[in-house]
């Protein structure tokens, strides 16, 4: 006891003596001792002694794995509900602003092909073409046009196909404007063919002449032999086949452009267009056999039988005449042994026996008997 009269305070672990005898016990009358925990373990913890855990799998707010695995995939699951439509949102946010820009690219690309600008405005009437769900049709068309009016009439004939694959279920005079179009990109196209095959025809023809000019001495274009200057040189031969095969494109071309305007579909159009319907039938066949006649013309072989017989270069004129002389009688012994041949089968023809060999001179001359044919 301490001077005051007040019992010193025992600490809550144990008493002050170090015994480890907790303070409270029912020696000393105090609290009942703390009953152990249900998952066993000492029912007092020393001071520094680590405090019992209970088991994994009974741990308060823990989970036994095949729980977790289904709170996982109910996650997954909830995650991905939530993430598919984002797809589907992005693509109707896209065709929303494309659909609100097209009047404006459309109006954009008129504007450059009233200028002139027709690459320009291609490209832009190429955008049209991605989802484009109102009237398709007219982007392949406009795309098409504006192609063939700067000069590339194969993409445009692409272009103009597909436009009019696409307005199959439009009215029959847009078809009719389509495939007007495409017929004028074909005959442009020919043109151009027909073009290419009448340079060749030029550089065959100058060809020629500086083959000539080498072979007299004379001065002639080297760069007309041999273009490229590596030793491989051109033959007249070569060069007429280009020009055969760009002839036989052209042709093909115009042809495929008469085609075209009598596909079904404009047959309600004024009289004055049908006129110069007509008309530009007439032109593309005249320019098809303008392409045909163009085409040079392969030698052709002589006709067996008619083929004559070179003189040798060694050959005098006397024996020349005298091969001659002698190929006549050739000749006319072979008509004469004929006629005979011919009389003795008219006689066996006629008497049923073989005509005599020799004769009277009755019958050899004008007084013997004749045929009454």
């Amino acid at each position: 006891m301490s001077g005051d009269g007040v019992p010193p305070q025992q600490p809550p672990w144990g008493s002050a003596n170090g015994s480890g005898e907790p303070s409270g016990s029912p020696a000393t009358g105090g609290r009942p001792p703390r009953p152990a925990p249900p998952w066993g373990g000492p029912s007092t913890v020393r001071p520094g002694a680590p405090y019992p855990q209970p088991p994994r799998a009974q741990r308060p707010g823990l989970r036994s794995p095949r729980a977790a695995a289904l709170r996982s995939r109910r996650l997954r699951r909830r995650a991905l509900l939530l993430l598919l439509p984002i797809p589907l949102l992005v693509a109707a946010i896209v065709l929303g602003v494309k659909l609100a820009f097209l009047p404006v690219i459309a109006s954009m690309g008129s504007d450059d092909y009233d200028a002139g600008d027709y690459s320009d405005a291609a490209d832009l009437f190429d955008v049209q073409k991605t989802m484009n769900v109102v009237d398709p049709w007219k982007a392949w068309f406009n795309t098409g046009t504006a192609r063939h009016s700067s000069g590339d009439d194969y993409t445009a004939i692409n272009d103009l196909h597909r436009a009019y694959d696409l307005a199959e279920g439009e009215d029959p005079m847009v078809r009719c404007q389509i495939q007007v179009n495409l017929s004028i990109s074909y005959e442009t196209s020919g043109d151009y063919e027909k073009i290419t095959a009448d340079d060749y025809m030029a550089q065959k023809k100058a060809l020629e002449e500086a083959l000539a000019s080498r072979a007299a001495g004379e001065d002639y274009d080297a760069t007309v032999i041999d273009p490229f200057g590596d030793g491989n040189e051109l033959t007249p031969e070569q060069v007429q086949d280009d020009a055969t095969t760009w002839y036989s494109f052209a042709e093909r071309s115009f042809a495929t452009a008469e085609q075209v305007r009598g596909w079904p579909g404009c047959e309600d159009r004024s009289e004055q267009e049908k006129e110069q319907n007509e008309q530009s039938v007439q032109r593309l066949q005249d320019k098809q056999q303008q392409a045909q006649d163009a085409q040079p013309q392969e030698p052709q072989d002589p006709p067996e039988g008619d083929e004559q017989e070179q003189p040798e270069p060694d050959q005098t004129e006397e024996e020349r005449a005298e091969a001659e002389r002698q190929e006549k009688l050739q000749e006319q012994n072979s008509e004469a042994r004929d006629d005979e041949d011919q009389s003795q089968q008219e006689y066996q023809n006629y008497y049923g026996g073989d005509e005599p060999a020799g004769g009277t001179g009755e019958e050899q001359g004008g007084g013997g008997s004749t045929k009454n044919w």
